[in-house]
């Protein structure tokens, strides 16, 4: 099926600049993320690799997967061999999945960019074996932002309308004037976890003046 073109397919080259290649977020928080070598991880909204070959390097047996031809492009071109890319809509039924359970999942700074949160969570059950994990960061529900920042909801507005924006008087040198964010409350995420059978384990709030990201370990019950 011919899949219709995603919001980062226009600024792959300029995000690849943007965001760089250095440590993702959730390197640097090692309580989080299990002992990888040997294991299957997937690494849904993979983008441009970042995160999966930080995962490779770990000693993992990582598939990325993304919306994003664009992004999967940058991706390979900068990837070893030994990571398996997949062009697919994470929020629907992984029709790509051979069958074979991942150990873990990893999602690095892009359920903000996925507007169907229970579809997403439905793939991550679905290819994770019992007891398998799912380590995410995302920019904190509660972030306020700025004019100039990250702000989790719409300039403006507040913390309770929820929903997909984008604003053409944001941060011009960033990512939400280019391809927007949805917002959810912090309630919101916390729930649909727990509805698709992801038992938390670990949560992180790294050190700031106001909150700004979340990340967290979940197992599959």
């Amino acid at each position: 099926m011919t899949q219709a073109p995603a919001r980062y397919d226009e600024f792959a080259e300029w995000y690849e600049q943007w965001i760089g290649d250095g440590p993702p977020l959730i390197a640097a928080h090692s309580e989080l993320l299990p002992t990888v070598t040997g294991e299957r991880v997937l690494d849904i909204a993979c983008g441009q690799g970042r995160m999966s070959r930080y995962l490779a390097r770990l000693g993992a047996d990582v598939t990325g997967v993304d919306i994003s031809a664009a992004m999967l492009s940058k991706a390979r071109a900068t990837s070893p061999d030994d990571i398996a890319y997949v062009r697919a809509d994470v929020t629907r039924h992984p029709t790509w999945w051979e069958g074979r359970p991942f150990d873990g999942c990893t999602c690095e700074l892009a359920l903000m960019d996925i507007d169907d949160l229970a579809g997403i969570l439905s793939t991550v059950t679905t290819v994770l074996r019992h007891g398998g994990w799912f380590v995410a960061s995302i920019v904190h529900p509660c972030f306020p932002g700025s004019e100039t920042g990250r702000n989790s909801w719409p300039p403006g507005a507040g913390y309770e309308r929820e929903g997909w924006w984008t604003s053409p008087d944001h941060n011009p040198d960033g990512v939400r004037i280019r391809v927007g964010a949805t917002h959810r409350k912090l309630s919101t995420v916390l729930n649909a976890l727990l509805g698709a059978g992801l038992e938390p384990e670990r949560f992180v709030e790294p050190p700031a003046p106001v909150p700004t990201y979340l990340l967290w370990r979940c197992r599959r019950r």
